[in-house]
């Protein structure tokens, strides 16, 4: 039996305004934190179930508690490569995954940098996202972070989505623009919403319809860059979607963990596609176990602690539309 140990507890951390995309509404992140510990360190992991994918806390905390009776009671002992290979991509899986390579790193002294042979930068960039709920919060936000480079705008699939980017554009003419329709576009309307993009100067169009949609996408030509998220999740469906887009959105807890995330990244760029790091609403630890993933990424997506009333006690800081790299007390 093995001498590490899991431990895990869902939390709720409430946000400083309700967060609105085309599926609803969030007042709070709801969030699933383990630790995997040793007589001597201890690592820390985050997941952010997702009720899109058919995921909820409740379900997360019961594959945990499976997840923890299968390894303490295995021979392979908590292998990531074990972990990976036996469960499923899962939140739960993820946040066990993201803990591993903490405890990993802790007990070799060493940074993920280091260990993956990166040049730690000094900070990354980080879009800001205005959200679905109104042209009034949207401008009031882009105001409060006018240093940022892109702003990446929430589309409902509905009357208002035109007439918030139209404002928008309006009032901030030399922001580089990004939309993330999350598969909200109707497929009659697609060719005209590329045609605003287009005229808009909209650098990226993110998950415009559902999945089953896909295939409508090879028929179009255009300069606007369509990056899947919704329609890719694991590193087979990269192979999948490859011929409808041009970039991904790579997401730990969709990935199942850091060390499948890493994976996807390198053969979506193999296949000279752009990447995304991106997150679901989660605090500074999901974040941190992300950053290099960012580190590598063409547009980064990580300004979630942004919109928490308060994220933990050991957090990464932002400033001017960048954030500070996580040190070794928060993860990795």
């Amino acid at each position: 039996m093995s001498s590490l140990k899991i431990s895990f507890k869902s939390e709720s951390y409430s946000l400083k305004d309700s967060f609105t995309i085309s599926r609803g509404a969030k007042k709070s992140a709801e969030v699933i934190t383990v630790r995997i510990s040793d007589h001597n360190h201890s690592g820390i992991g985050e997941c952010a179930p997702n009720l899109r994918y058919g995921q909820t806390i409740s379900g997360e905390l019961n594959k945990l508690q499976a997840m923890t009776q299968a390894l303490e009671n295995s021979s392979n002992g908590f292998e990531r490569v074990f972990i990976n290979k036996f469960f499923s991509p899962s939140p739960a899986r993820s946040a066990i995954d993201i803990a591993l390579w903490d405890l990993e790193l802790k007990k070799m002294r060493e940074s993920i940098w280091s260990l993956n042979k990166i040049k730690k930068p000094d900070v990354l960039p980080t879009m800001i996202t205005l959200d679905a709920s109104s042209i009034e919060n949207n401008l009031k936000t882009a105001r409060i972070y006018i240093d940022c480079k892109i702003f990446k705008i929430k589309f409902k699939g509905d009357s208002t989505d035109i007439d918030r980017l139209v404002k928008i554009r309006e009032q901030f003419p030399k922001k580089r623009l990004l939309i993330d329709a999350n598969e909200s576009i109707s497929p009659s309307k697609i060719s005209e919403y590329i045609n605003y993009c287009e005229r808009f100067n909209v650098e990226v169009l993110e998950q415009p319809m559902r999945p089953e949609f896909d295939n409508l996408l090879s028929a179009i030509k255009t300069k606007t860059i369509l990056c899947a998220d919704e329609s890719c999740s694991s590193l087979k469906d990269i192979e999948a979607i490859e011929k409808y887009y041009d970039a991904v959105n790579i997401k730990l807890d969709k990935a199942g963990g850091l060390t499948e995330a890493l994976i996807m990244q390198e053969s979506a760029i193999s296949k000279g596609m752009k990447t995304m790091s991106g997150c679901m609403l989660c605090t500074s630890i999901g974040i941190a176990a992300s950053q290099i993933i960012a580190a590598k990424a063409d547009y980064i997506d990580h300004d979630a602690p942004l919109f928490l009333e308060q994220d933990r006690r050991n957090k990464i800081d932002y400033s001017k539309g960048n954030m500070n790299i996580a040190n070794s007390v928060l993860w990795g």
